[in-house]
C-alpha cells in the first residue's frame, strides 16, 4: 500500500476513492451527480433519429447523447470545454509520468 493515496483526476486532492479505476474524490463524485440533477433541461429529441437523448457527464459537462445511434450533442461552447479540460488532463498525465529526468 502506498504511503501517500493517487491524487483525485478533476481536483487533483489525494483520495483513495475510485470510479472506472480512475482516482476520483468523493467531492468530486457528488459534484458530479448534481450537475445531472440540476441541469434542469428537458430531454431533447436526437436529430438524427428522433430518440429522446439521455443526459450523462463528461469531464464536468452536462452532454445529450442517443442511446439509439449513440450521436452525442454539446450545447454552445461545451465543446470548446472539453477540449481545455481534455488538454489539461493530458498535461497533468505526462506530469505524473516524468518520475526522473531524461539522461
Amino acid at each position: 500500500m502506498a504511503l501517500f493515496a493517487p491524487k483525485c483526476d478533476r481536483c487533483g486532492n489525494r483520495t483513495r476513492n475510485k470510479e472506472d479505476d480512475k482516482p476520483v474524490c468523493e467531492e468530486c463524485v457528488q459534484e458530479m451527480k448534481l450537475l445531472v440533477e440540476a441541469s434542469g433541461e428537458e430531454k431533447r429529441p436526437c436529430p438524427v433519429d428522433g430518440q429522446a437523448m439521455a443526459k450523462e457527464v463528461a469531464h464536468m459537462l452536462v452532454i445529450d447523447r442517443c442511446p439509439q445511434c449513440h450521436g452525442v450533442w454539446f450545447d454552445g461552447g461545451e465543446l470548446e470545454r472539453m477540449k481545455e479540460g481534455l488538454e489539461e488532463a493530458t498535461v497533468m498525465a505526462m506530469a505524473r509520468g516524468m518520475t526522473s529526468p531524461l539522461i
